[in-house]
This record gives structure tokens, C-alpha cells and sequence, in this order.
């Protein structure tokens, strides 16, 4: 399972990546079909919001109310980097459902009342907004390729989408109870994500706090606000399909909170990247057959090596998670560069057909 995000699944699949992000069907689709293309079994299925997007002499910008709300970062993730707060609407359901579409200069929750602005969708406003979307990925996807619905976040990475990183940091120590109201509320939202994915029939979930990895906050300070939080994420959508499958999408080092995610309750633990200090061997040392673990291949492998060489470190991945009668499923280690070859992809996916019949 590769990490591809819009910029590299436009390219693999010769798309004006511009075009993708006032389409939130094509989009998806295409991350999907490009997941196909590179011999996946599994891709991530993303729901993207309608957004005016139009093109000037000053730069690619998201239009709204007959006005340019914010120029897209079309070196980055695609995000409208939004001039002012209150084009943010959070009681508008798209907004709330894709909030990490949008980067504002000023914290959109300075206090616990800023956070009960933030409306949950209804799962038929869901339903109005996204279903067109889902069913058309699932039929693109049946007896082919399965797929991962994005939860989004609700801990650390949804305040840092909120507040900016340097806030969210900040708050840890300054203000814990708005920090910790606001990882209340996002997790509501995720949990209501979640449960309108499974209505539509996806049984794998993606839930992702990119930032809140070892390299960036303290064990004991995820212990504090992630973790109670990813806990009842955990506990409420098992609870609702007891055969619904969460994996965590956390970069960055995890190896000093092994036994925290374990106990929160999560299906896999990925995706592992060494760049943050991870290893697969020692990781299912630690975890032996107690949780599935994915991903492991140097992003950067993607781009500065040569395919024989990815099917090389793949290889050895697979060999180490599944050490110990463990589950692993190979992928990279983060979202992959843009650089990506098709080439290098499909080393990683014969990788896993090379060694399938060895365990």
C-alpha cells in the first residue's frame, strides 16, 4: 500500500493536478486508479470538498461569495492559504468534514466557545456531500482493489490545522483544557467520518495524526491528549462494526508508544518510515502477533533509488514484519514524493508477489 497523494496520482495518471481540486470525485478516483496502476491492494479514499478554483495572472486561487478567499499552495498539499479567519466557515459542513483543505495565518479556536462553533455534519449531509464520490470509487474498486476511507484527524494534527503548529505546541503547556476541548470535538467529528464510510460499505479506515510522532511532541504529553482520545475513536467505531478495521497514520518515530497504540485499541500501526527512527524488525520484536503492521519503505528510497534496490529494502520489510507469525503489509513510509516513478512502485508491489508464497 503506497502513500499516493493528488500531485503524484495526477501525474501517474497524466491529469492536470489543478483541475482535481474542483472535482472531489475525479480526485478521489484518480488516487484510487493510480493506486491500480502501481499493482496496490489497497488505496486510500479521500473526501475532498467542492472548491471554485480559478486561474489569473497573479496565481491558481479559491473563489467563494463572487471573491478570491486565499491563493492554492500549489507547492504543497493543494490548501486555499486563506487571508482571513472569518472565510473559515465552521458551522458550513464541507468546511468541517475537509478543514485541513484550509490554512489561515490566525488560530480559528482561542477559546472552548471558538470549539462549539464547530458544527458536526449530520450523516445525510454526508450523504449529499460525499455519497456520489464514495459510490463511484467503489465500483471503480470492486474485486480489483480495496479501499481505506480517511477518517482525518482529531488530536493533534486537527488543532494544528485549526491554530497553527506553533500554537498547538504551545498549548500543550499554556492552555491543556482548550487543547484538550478541541481534541473532543475533532474526534466526534472523526467518529461521525467514520461511521458514514462503513454506511457506504468501507471497512478499512484510515485514521491520521501526522505530527503527533515522538520526533515532535513527548510520550508523556500523547499519553495526556492523543491517546484517551484515539481510545475512544477506537472503542466507538468497533462498537458500531465490530468488523471495521482502523489503522493510525502517524510519521515520525512511534517506538517509545508501541504499547500505547496497542492498548487504544487500533488494527495496524503505520506506516513506520525510518526517516523517524522506525524499525520494522524491532517493532514486531516488541509487538510479536498482538497488531498488523504496515508501510516501512524509505520514502526518499523513491526517488534516490533504483527500482532493484526498492525491491531490495521492500523485501526485507516484508521478512522482518512478518517475523514472529506477525500480519505486515509493505508500503511506504509516508506520503510518497512527487519524483515517484511508476517503476519504483511497482518494484515494492512485486516485492510482495515474490514473497507471498514464502509465508
Amino acid at each position: 500500500m503506497a502513500k499516493i497523494w493528488l500531485d503524484l496520482a495526477s501525474k501517474l495518471m497524466e491529469r492536470d493536478w489543478l483541475e482535481l481540486f474542483g472535482d472531489p470525485t475525479k480526485a478521489a478516483v484518480t488516487i484510487v486508479e493510480a493506486a491500480m496502476r502501481a499493482k496496490n491492494d489497497c488505496a486510500r479514499l479521500f473526501l475532498f470538498s467542492p472548491r471554485d478554483i480559478r486561474t489569473t495572472e497573479q496565481g491558481v486561487f479559491h473563489w467563494k461569495n463572487g471573491r478570491p478567499i486565499g491563493r492554492i499552495d500549489t507547492c504543497g498539499g493543494g490548501a486555499t492559504l486563506v487571508e482571513r479567519a472569518e472565510d473559515i466557515d465552521l458551522s458550513d459542513p464541507a468546511t468541517v468534514i475537509h478543514y485541513n483543505a484550509y490554512k489561515c495565518r490566525q488560530p480559528l479556536m482561542q477559546t472552548v466557545e471558538d470549539v462549539q462553533r464547530l458544527r458536526i455534519p449530520t450523516l445525510e449531509e454526508y450523504e449529499q456531500l460525499f455519497g456520489k464520490t464514495v459510490e463511484a470509487c467503489l465500483a471503480l474498486a470492486e474485486g480489483r482493489i480495496d479501499l481505506a476511507g480517511d477518517c482525518n484527524s482529531g488530536t493533534f494534527s486537527f488543532c494544528v490545522a485549526m491554530n497553527g503548529m506553533s500554537k498547538a505546541l504551545m498549548d500543550i503547556y499554556d492552555e491543556p483544557e482548550l487543547l484538550h476541548a478541541m481534541m473532543e470535538k475533532g474526534i466526534d467529528l472523526c467518529i461521525q467520518t467514520a461511521k458514514f464510510l462503513i454506511s457506504k460499505g468501507i471497512r478499512i479506515l484510515r485514521y491520521n495524526d501526522s505530527v503527533a510522532n515522538m520526533t515532535v511532541i513527548s510520550p508523556d504529553s500523547w499519553r495526556e491528549f492523543i491517546k484517551p482520545n484515539l481510545t475512544r475513536f477506537c472503542t466507538e467505531v468497533h462498537a458500531f462494526c465490530p468488523e471495521a478495521k482502523i489503522y493510525c497514520h502517524i510519521c515520525g518515530g512511534v517506538m517509545p508508544i508501541l504499547e500505547d497504540l496497542i492498548e487504544t485499541g487500533l488494527d495496524c500501526i503505520a506506516p513506520l518510515d525510518p526517516l523517524g527512527g522506525n524499525s520494522i524488525e524491532e517493532i514486531r520484536r516488541k509487538t510479536g502477533d498482538r497488531v498488523m503492521l504496515m508501510g516501512g519503505v524509505n520514502t526518499l528510497s523513491f526517488v534516490n533509488r533504483t527500482p532493484e534496490e526498492i525491491f531490495e529494502e521492500s523485501a526485507r520489510c516484508i521478512r522482518e514484519g512478518l517475523q514472529n507469525n506477525g500480519r505486515f503489509a509493505v508500503g511506504s513510509g509516508c506520503a510518497l514524493p512527487g519524483g515517484t516513478t511508476l517503476e519504483g512502485l511497482l518494484a515494492m508491489s512485486r516485492a510482495s508477489a515474490a514473497l507471498e508464497n514464502q509465508f
